[in-house]
Protein backbone atom coordinates (compact mmCIF):
# COMPACT_ATOMS: atom_id res chain seq x y z
CA UNK A 1 0.00 0.00 0.00
CA UNK A 2 1.53 3.12 -1.63
CA UNK A 3 1.50 6.09 1.15
CA UNK A 4 -1.36 8.51 0.46
CA UNK A 5 -2.45 11.23 3.37
CA UNK A 6 -4.29 14.20 2.20
CA UNK A 7 -6.54 14.19 5.33
CA UNK A 8 -5.98 14.91 8.70
CA UNK A 9 -9.78 13.68 9.92
CA UNK A 10 -9.74 10.50 7.43
CA UNK A 11 -10.73 6.94 7.94
CA UNK A 12 -7.47 5.40 9.39
CA UNK A 13 -6.07 2.32 7.08
CA UNK A 14 -2.53 2.01 8.29
CA UNK A 15 -0.74 2.77 11.46
CA UNK A 16 2.80 2.45 12.95
CA UNK A 17 3.44 1.53 16.66
CA UNK A 18 5.41 0.70 18.66
CA UNK A 19 4.95 -1.57 21.43
CA UNK A 20 6.72 -0.56 25.01
CA UNK A 21 9.56 -3.14 25.77
CA UNK A 22 12.41 -3.13 27.21
CA UNK A 23 13.72 0.48 27.14
CA UNK A 24 10.94 1.10 29.89
CA UNK A 25 12.24 -1.92 31.97
CA UNK A 26 15.81 -0.16 31.73
CA UNK A 27 15.01 3.15 32.58
CA UNK A 28 16.69 4.20 36.14
CA UNK A 29 16.38 7.06 38.26
CA UNK A 30 19.91 8.57 37.57
CA UNK A 31 19.44 8.53 33.58
CA UNK A 32 15.37 10.15 33.99
CA UNK A 33 16.57 13.77 32.73
CA UNK A 34 18.89 12.43 30.41
CA UNK A 35 15.91 10.29 28.65
CA UNK A 36 13.91 12.82 28.78
CA UNK A 37 11.22 10.78 31.32
CA UNK A 38 9.85 12.18 34.39
CA UNK A 39 8.95 8.71 36.41
CA UNK A 40 9.83 5.09 35.50
CA UNK A 41 6.49 3.80 33.85
CA UNK A 42 4.97 0.32 34.56
CA UNK A 43 5.78 -1.94 31.87
CA UNK A 44 2.91 -4.28 31.88
CA UNK A 45 0.62 -1.62 32.45
CA UNK A 46 2.24 0.30 29.40
CA UNK A 47 2.26 -2.95 27.01
CA UNK A 48 -1.48 -3.83 28.72
CA UNK A 49 -2.98 -0.37 27.73
CA UNK A 50 -0.87 -0.51 23.91
CA UNK A 51 -2.33 -3.88 23.60
CA UNK A 52 -6.00 -2.68 24.18
CA UNK A 53 -5.30 0.32 21.77
CA UNK A 54 -4.01 -1.88 18.90
CA UNK A 55 -6.95 -3.94 19.35
CA UNK A 56 -9.96 -1.20 18.89
CA UNK A 57 -7.28 -0.38 15.85
CA UNK A 58 -7.97 -3.73 14.66
CA UNK A 59 -11.62 -3.92 15.60
CA UNK A 60 -12.15 -1.00 13.83
CA UNK A 61 -10.44 -2.21 10.17
CA UNK A 62 -6.96 -0.69 10.97
CA UNK A 63 -3.79 -2.30 9.75
CA UNK A 64 -1.77 -2.33 12.77
CA UNK A 65 2.19 -2.80 11.59
CA UNK A 66 4.94 -2.21 14.17
CA UNK A 67 8.27 -0.40 13.88
CA UNK A 68 10.54 -3.22 15.02
CA UNK A 69 9.09 -5.62 13.16
CA UNK A 70 9.24 -3.67 9.66
CA UNK A 71 12.83 -2.52 10.72
CA UNK A 72 13.65 -6.06 11.24
CA UNK A 73 12.26 -7.17 7.94
CA UNK A 74 14.33 -4.40 6.05
CA UNK A 75 17.62 -5.53 7.62
CA UNK A 76 17.00 -9.33 6.60
CA UNK A 77 17.57 -8.66 3.06
CA UNK A 78 20.24 -8.26 3.23
CA UNK A 79 23.80 -9.00 5.35
CA UNK A 80 25.58 -5.26 4.03
CA UNK A 81 22.17 -3.66 5.15
CA UNK A 82 22.10 -4.89 8.82
CA UNK A 83 25.69 -3.95 9.20
CA UNK A 84 25.32 -0.91 7.75
CA UNK A 85 22.69 -0.35 9.99
CA UNK A 86 24.20 -1.26 13.13
CA UNK A 87 27.33 1.13 12.27
CA UNK A 88 25.30 3.91 11.62
CA UNK A 89 23.11 3.30 15.08
CA UNK A 90 26.75 2.92 16.79
CA UNK A 91 27.99 6.03 15.27
CA UNK A 92 24.34 8.08 16.32
CA UNK A 93 24.61 6.93 20.22
CA UNK A 94 27.11 9.11 21.72
CA UNK A 95 30.43 9.11 23.14
CA UNK A 96 30.11 5.72 25.45
CA UNK A 97 28.80 3.53 22.47
CA UNK A 98 32.04 4.95 20.35
CA UNK A 99 34.36 3.67 23.29
CA UNK A 100 32.97 0.19 22.76
CA UNK A 101 31.99 0.10 19.46
CA UNK A 102 33.74 -3.11 18.44
CA UNK A 103 32.15 -4.89 21.19
CA UNK A 104 28.70 -3.74 21.06
CA UNK A 105 29.28 -4.37 16.72
CA UNK A 106 30.32 -7.82 17.60
CA UNK A 107 27.48 -8.34 20.44
CA UNK A 108 25.03 -7.30 17.81
CA UNK A 109 26.03 -8.74 14.28
CA UNK A 110 26.43 -11.71 16.61
CA UNK A 111 22.98 -12.40 17.58
CA UNK A 112 21.20 -14.91 14.77
CA UNK A 113 17.55 -13.45 15.18
CA UNK A 114 17.33 -9.64 13.44
CA UNK A 115 14.46 -9.16 15.23
CA UNK A 116 15.69 -9.78 18.39
CA UNK A 117 18.83 -7.24 17.47
CA UNK A 118 16.67 -4.74 16.35
CA UNK A 119 14.76 -4.80 20.08
CA UNK A 120 18.24 -4.67 21.87
CA UNK A 121 19.03 -1.91 20.26
CA UNK A 122 15.74 -0.26 21.20
CA UNK A 123 16.34 -1.56 24.90
CA UNK A 124 19.49 -1.17 25.67
CA UNK A 125 22.79 -3.18 26.12
CA UNK A 126 24.58 -3.55 29.36
CA UNK A 127 28.56 -3.90 30.12
CA UNK A 128 27.72 -7.48 31.29
CA UNK A 129 26.17 -8.50 27.94
CA UNK A 130 29.06 -7.18 26.27
CA UNK A 131 31.85 -9.60 24.76
CA UNK A 132 35.63 -9.32 26.26
CA UNK A 133 37.62 -7.11 24.93
CA UNK A 134 37.75 -3.80 25.98
CA UNK A 135 36.31 -5.34 29.62
CA UNK A 136 39.40 -5.06 31.40
CA UNK A 137 40.60 -1.53 30.13
CA UNK A 138 41.01 0.76 32.90
CA UNK A 139 38.13 3.16 31.53
CA UNK A 140 35.43 0.02 31.85
CA UNK A 141 36.37 0.04 35.54
CA UNK A 142 34.32 3.46 35.71
CA UNK A 143 31.27 1.84 35.03
CA UNK A 144 29.32 -1.09 37.06
CA UNK A 145 28.38 -4.13 34.66
CA UNK A 146 24.83 -3.30 35.34
CA UNK A 147 25.35 -0.11 33.55
CA UNK A 148 24.36 0.84 29.98
CA UNK A 149 27.16 0.65 27.12
CA UNK A 150 24.32 1.23 24.55
CA UNK A 151 21.60 2.95 26.16
CA UNK A 152 17.85 2.72 26.06
CA UNK A 153 15.38 4.55 23.62
CA UNK A 154 12.37 5.04 26.11
CA UNK A 155 10.90 7.79 24.02
CA UNK A 156 10.22 4.97 21.01
CA UNK A 157 6.52 4.86 21.37
CA UNK A 158 5.90 8.19 20.33
CA UNK A 159 6.44 7.59 16.69
CA UNK A 160 4.36 10.53 15.25
CA UNK A 161 7.72 12.34 16.30
CA UNK A 162 10.76 10.96 14.60
CA UNK A 163 8.77 10.06 11.36
CA UNK A 164 5.02 11.24 10.05
CA UNK A 165 3.31 10.98 6.65
CA UNK A 166 2.18 13.76 4.68
CA UNK A 167 0.68 12.86 0.99
CA UNK A 168 2.59 10.75 -0.86
CA UNK A 169 5.72 11.24 1.12
CA UNK A 170 7.40 10.95 5.02
CA UNK A 171 9.20 13.40 6.65
CA UNK A 172 11.59 12.25 8.76
CA UNK A 173 12.56 14.42 11.47
CA UNK A 174 16.40 15.48 12.80
CA UNK A 175 15.28 14.98 16.42
CA UNK A 176 16.69 17.97 18.33
CA UNK A 177 17.83 15.72 22.14
CA UNK A 178 20.79 13.56 21.34
CA UNK A 179 19.03 10.88 23.62
CA UNK A 180 16.18 10.72 20.37
CA UNK A 181 17.99 11.13 17.39
CA UNK A 182 18.81 7.14 16.72
CA UNK A 183 14.92 7.08 16.61
CA UNK A 184 14.93 8.38 12.93
CA UNK A 185 17.08 5.82 11.89
CA UNK A 186 14.43 2.83 11.82
CA UNK A 187 12.58 5.38 9.62
CA UNK A 188 15.31 5.67 7.29
CA UNK A 189 15.95 1.98 6.82
CA UNK A 190 12.75 1.17 6.33
CA UNK A 191 11.86 3.97 3.88
CA UNK A 192 15.01 3.07 1.85
CA UNK A 193 15.20 -0.57 1.76
CA UNK A 194 11.86 -1.91 2.96
CA UNK A 195 10.03 -3.97 0.40
CA UNK A 196 6.83 -2.05 0.72
CA UNK A 197 8.02 1.55 0.79
CA UNK A 198 11.21 1.31 -0.78
CA UNK A 199 10.42 3.34 -3.88
CA UNK A 200 6.51 3.90 -3.19
CA UNK A 201 7.40 7.48 -1.10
Amino acid sequence: MPIQVFSEIGPLKRVLLHRPGAELEHLVPEALERLLFDDIPYLKGAQWEHDRFAAVLKENGVEVVYLSRLTAETLAQSPELRTNFVLDFLRESGPLALRYHNELFTYLMGMDDVHEMVLKTMGGVRFDELPHGNQDALTSLLHHRSDFALEPIPNLYFTRDPFASIGRGVALNRMYSVTRRRETLYGRYILEHHNDYAGQV
